[in-house]
């Protein structure tokens, strides 16, 4: 190893360099891509959000593939949620009633996966719309033409524009005269961007300043937002200005514990054709047809949806609706075309790397020294040497028990037990082996460690049997206290 290193050490370095360099640009695409603050809702959303479902709700009978997906998320802290855009073509149509139907398509599906609001005690998705439209405001005698946002639901938490003053509108204010305008119209029209509270004319209807925001700053962002002036207003105020006031843009955070949970429900809502069932056994066709193309906005700067898209790279110029993009999608289309560039040059960065990696592996396989056929030989030897080892223990073990065995049989009959009718059994005192003697009237006596020398009784001059004389049994009973305890 150290030798094939010291061999190939400029290949080793400039594997190193380009390592660094993939490095750095994983690491600047991924803040790129951080960057864009309305794609980024649902994470901010997920943050927040807690789980609530219970066991009963979510493992009830007729579940789904989402049911016990969902139900496998009960008592953890987040749920994963997707954000889903749909980008309305003019000619649908869409205003609010249509729009009341898309969110209870939304609302139903949630319903019957068994997660829907009344289940978590609080809020589970929410959702914008948005729409453009040519105005003039006038101030005085100064009239300016402007682009007129008209928003609705949540329009600022999915696009959180800087605030140079004021504060944002939404649906829940009580009055909707108020507005929020960027700094350029600020500055047109007022000659300064402190102006929360000033009023402009719109028809014959009064409007106040509610908040200054700032445009993107970097230059695709100001090429996609547009030279023009931009207002922000409730739709329901613009659309009671204009006769015909289509909604083009839908946006929502919903839940997505299975891979396009979030993008099918939306389908659907907007009634867009199922692939599965009209274009079974047909290839599929990345361009979109339909009047409203749908798309996940939190996944489209993962690899491997980047890599989708670069095999779709020839198509990337054709239109087959006729749908809008606002100024946000736009942006975020051109990062698309950026972060399919960066991945095609990490990928080139790591082309001599992987190389070098297998010229290595393939270097050291064939010095090596072993074969797996030894490898497999050598462990069976150890298997073989394991077992002849266990066998040999047991084999020990057993010839010491029998040892044992014989020990005690032979410390019985040479201390006469067995003669005399007595029952013995081994026992073991301090370490040392003895017999304990069982005599008829069940009483104990300890008998001397076997091995040690016996007392004879006839050697010392005594004889029990045929002693009945007092003075002998005394005599005897010294006899024994100094043989047998040393007194």
């Amino acid at each position: 190893m150290k030798m094939y290193v010291m061999q190939h050490k400029l290949i080793l370095a400039v594997d190193i360099v380009l390592l660094i360099i993939y490095a750095i640009v994983t690491f600047a695409a991924h803040n790129m891509a951080a960057s864009l603050y309305s794609q980024q809702e649902a994470a901010r959303w997920e943050n927040d959000d807690i789980v609530k479902v219970t066991e009963k709700q979510s493992s009830s009978e007729n579940n789904k593939n989402g049911k016990r997906k969902l139900a496998g998320l009960v008592g953890q802290k987040k749920m994963p949620y997707a954000q889903v855009s749909a980008f309305i073509s003019p000619g649908r149509g869409v205003d609010t009633d249509a729009l009341n139907g898309v969110r209870s398509s939304l609302q139903s599906t949630l319903a019957k996966d068994s997660y829907g609001e009344s289940q978590t005690g609080g809020r589970v998705w929410i959702d914008a719309y948005s729409c453009e439209k040519k105005i003039e405001l006038r101030k005085d005698r100064n009239t300016l033409s402007v682009t007129a946002v008209g928003v609705g639901g949540e329009f600022f938490q999915f696009h959180p524009m800087t605030l140079l003053s004021g504060s944002y509108i939404s649906d829940s204010d009580l009055n909707h005269d108020r507005i929020v305008v960027d700094e350029s119209f600020a500055w047109a029209m007022f000659g300064s961007n402190d102006i929360v509270g000033m009023q402009v004319w719109y028809g014959d209807k009064i409007y106040f300043v509610s908040g200054v925001v700032r445009p993107p700053q970097d230059n695709i962002s100001q090429m996609a937002y547009g030279n023009g002036n931009r207002v922000y207003m409730c739709y329901n105020e613009l659309k009671s200005q204009e006769e015909a006031l289509p909604v083009t843009c839908y946006e929502a955070v919903y839940p997505n514990p299975i891979s396009n949970y979030a993008l099918n429900a939306l389908k659907t809502a907007f009634g867009l054709a199922d692939e599965n069932d009209e274009q079974l056994n047909k290839k599929e066709n990345p361009l979109s047809f339909d009047d409203v193309e749908a798309i996940e906005n939190t996944k489209r700067f993962e690899t491997m949806e980047l890599i989708t898209r670069l095999k779709q790279w020839r198509l990337r110029s054709m239109r087959a609706s006729s749908v809008g993009y606002p100024f946000w999608e736009n942006i975020a289309r051109v990062q698309d075309e950026t972060q399919m560039i960066l991945l095609i040059v990490r990928g080139v960065l790591l082309i001599c790397p992987i190389i070098s990696f297998i010229w290595l592996i393939y270097g050291l396989w064939e010095l090596k020294t072993w074969t797996i056929k030894g490898l497999i030989l050598e462990e069976i030897e150890k298997e073989h040497e394991r077992r002849i080892w266990k066998a040999y223990e047991k084999r020990m073990a057993e010839e010491e028990e029998l040892a044992k065995g014989d020990s005690f049989e032979e410390a019985v009959e040479e201390d006469g037990f067995e003669e005399d009718g007595a029952e013995a059994e081994y026992v073991e005192v301090d370490g040392a082996e003895a017999v304990e003697v069982k005599v008829d009237d069940n009483e104990r006596e300890d008998a001397e460690p076997v091995g040690a020398e016996a007392v004879d009784i006839e050697d010392a001059g005594v004889g029990a049997e045929d002693s009945t004389d007092d003075e002998e049994q005394v005599e005897l009973k010294s006899v024994l206290d100094e043989e047998l305890f040393g007194k």
